[in-house]
């Protein structure tokens, strides 16, 4: 019962597993599979001896293969980008791939006529038949050429070999070079005599002999090992030559349907003749390879400097990034020392002038106040001695009224002190004339007296930590700028000593019209006042601190009348109860004209 329940949704899966395998192998057929090849003569000449096995593989798996034949450098690329599946390599490039980028050995060929597969390819050391080279020592005094540097059955294998006794082909022959492909081309070199010996892959100068292309006595192999099994001369060991690889992210299944394809291969097949070999053998040991690739590393001709660089190269950049944002921050902060010393020499300069100003003003303060309180004792002396003098004259113009006609010496004498007295209240009227300091009435902006003030004592309000709060209109008038500075610095002074306990010093400002009138209201939150204190304010030597002369605030208030204006005190007050602080009132007539 349950499983025919079942069977309409057993046949929808089995329908989308179909349809999924379907898609797949549409997109198996659509995308070739890259095999690619390693390739040091023409690309032409390689996809003629390689292309026939790869069309084999295609026609065994029903699947599109595509050979992509690859210098040595565009091979790296494209293993390390993964844009290929299979490889076709030499055995020392195999094994790098598996060490560099985790491929994975299949297959190793067989060559043509060989039946040991792991001593397929050596080098070869060829030289003209007359010549003769007894050791490796013998080899610096002659002027060798090869291939390619990356060539593994010419150049490594030998350069392994020399390595291996304690030589570098790079230093120990007398000169060296590589001449490119094609390899006769090197046998053709030597019998002309334009090098010394050729450092060729095993078994070329048999075939060229065999192809009568070269004489058979014209050249020799020299240094030769003995291998009974190889049917070439080799003068060094034998390596496996080629070898089939996958790449990690090839998919397994694939790669054996592909090994299956291979090892069906006969000697007698197009594909092997065409590519030259009998047949693939598996994988075989290729620890005498990693072996070479030790010996090989030991010049920088072999070390793989791209893959170095690739995998150098992002912690290269984010040291670069981070060197160029330490050298950004270096000439910021550089910068702002510059910004940040100009600005304090210049604050440091606008201070001193600040001070030298505020110095002046003060000066000339004290000096208004010692020429004002001057004034005042010359007008107190005056109207104390005027009127004795007086008084004298009086009495002395009585006692002549009552002299007889007789009397005329005692009426000189009496002539001569009324004469005196006169000369003396005469005196006394130039001294207090001479004392009265008068003021220079000029068309001057209210507000621009009062910020001008503020920025004098800047320094003042910084002990303080106190910043005054200046609300003022525009308003213009006649008056002495310098004498009601006087007056403004006094104010604040004696309002800045009153909050000099005060936790949180506030300190307001408001200048504004009413009517023809100026008003600036002075206030801060002090300790104020008291009442009798409050009520002798504005008289003489009447002063709280314990080195004032209680003169400052009679002078303030001899300037402001001066001006026709009025100057008043008061405690603050705050619904009717006492508040700290005291509020300075001052009003000034507004005779000249108002700017807005």
């Amino acid at each position: 019962m349950m499983i025919s329940k079942l069977r309409p949704f057993l046949a929808l899966s089995c329908l989308t597993l179909s349809c999924f395998q379907a898609c797949y192998s549409f997109a198996q057929d659509s995308v070739p599979i890259r095999v690619g090849v390693l390739a040091f003569t023409h690309p032409e000449n390689v996809e003629k001896r390689w292309q026939p096995t790869i069309d084999r593989i295609a026609a065994d798996l029903n699947t599109p293969f595509e050979l992509v034949a690859l210098t040595p450098s565009e091979l790296d690329a494209d293993v390390a980008q993964g844009k290929l599946d299979f490889l076709i390599t030499n055995a020392l490039t195999g094994v790098s791939y598996k060490k560099d980028f985790g491929t994975s050995s299949l297959l190793t060929l067989v060559p043509r006529g060989n039946k040991h597969p792991t001593q397929s390819v050596g080098s070869a050391l060829i030289m003209r038949a007359h010549e003769q080279v007894d050791n490796l020592d013998d080899l610096k005094t002659l002027r060798a050429i090869s291939t390619d540097k990356q060539a593994f059955g010419g150049f490594q294998i030998f350069a392994g070999e020399m390595a291996h006794n304690g030589l570098n082909p790079f230093n120990d022959f007398k000169q060296l070079n590589f001449v490119g492909f094609p390899q006769q081309k090197l046998l053709s070199l030597i019998v002309d005599g334009k090098a010394d010996i050729a450092i060729l892959p095993t078994c070329v100068l048999e075939n060229a002999i065999l192809k009568g292309e070269i004489a058979a006595k014209a050249l020799q192999v020299v240094l030769a090992k003995d291998a009974p099994s190889f049917q070439c001369q080799t003068s060094s060991e034998l390596y496996p030559y080629y070898s089939f690889s996958k790449l990690g992210k090839t998919d397994h299944r694939l790669a054996t349907e592909v090994v299956r394809s291979l090892l069906s291969i006969k000697p007698i097949d197009h594909a092997a003749t065409q590519g030259r070999y009998d047949s693939w053998s598996a994988t075989v040991n290729d620890s005498h390879v990693f072996k070479l690739l030790k010996q090989l590393q030991q010049w920088p001709f072999v070390t793989n400097w791209t893959s170095i660089f690739k995998s150098a190269l992002p912690w290269a950049v984010v040291a670069a990034i981070i060197l160029l944002f330490g050298y950004i921050h270096h000439l910021r902060v550089k910068r702002l020392v510059v910004l940040r010393t100009r600005d304090l020499k210049a604050e440091v300069e606008l201070h001193t002038q600040t001070q030298k100003a505020l110095l002046e003003q003060t000066k000339q303060f004290y000096k208004a106040q010692r020429v004002l309180l001057t004034g005042e004792m010359a007008s107190g002396i005056a109207h104390e001695l005027n009127q004795p003098l007086a008084g004298i004259r009086y009495l002395t113009q009585g006692c002549i009224y009552r002299l007889s006609d007789d009397q005329v010496e005692l009426k000189e004498a009496m002539n001569k002190a009324i004469q005196q007295v006169d000369r003396a209240q005469s005196t006394i009227k130039r001294f207090r004339h001479f004392c009265q300091q008068p003021s220079v009435m000029t068309e001057c902006c209210l507000n621009q007296v009062l910020e001008d003030t503020l920025s004098l004592m800047a320094a003042e309000f910084s002990r303080i930590q106190l910043t005054p709060d200046l609300n003022s209109l525009v308003v213009s008038l006649k008056a002495d700028p310098s004498l009601l500075q006087q007056v403004f610095v006094n104010i604040i002074r004696n309002a800045l000593d009153a909050m000099a306990q005060t936790k949180e010093p506030c300190l307001s400002i408001t200048l504004s019209k009413q009517a023809e009138q100026a008003s600036i209201v002075f206030k801060d939150n002090g300790t104020g006042l008291s009442e009798t204190a409050l009520e002798r304010l504005f008289f003489p030597f009447e002063t709280s601190k314990e080195n004032g002369l209680g003169l400052g605030m009679i002078i303030c208030k001899r300037i402001i009348e001066e001006h026709d204006g009025e100057i008043i005190a008061a405690n603050n007050n705050l619904e009717g109860s006492a508040a700290p602080g005291l509020t300075i009132t001052i009003t000034l007539p507004i005779k000249g004209p108002q700017i807005v």
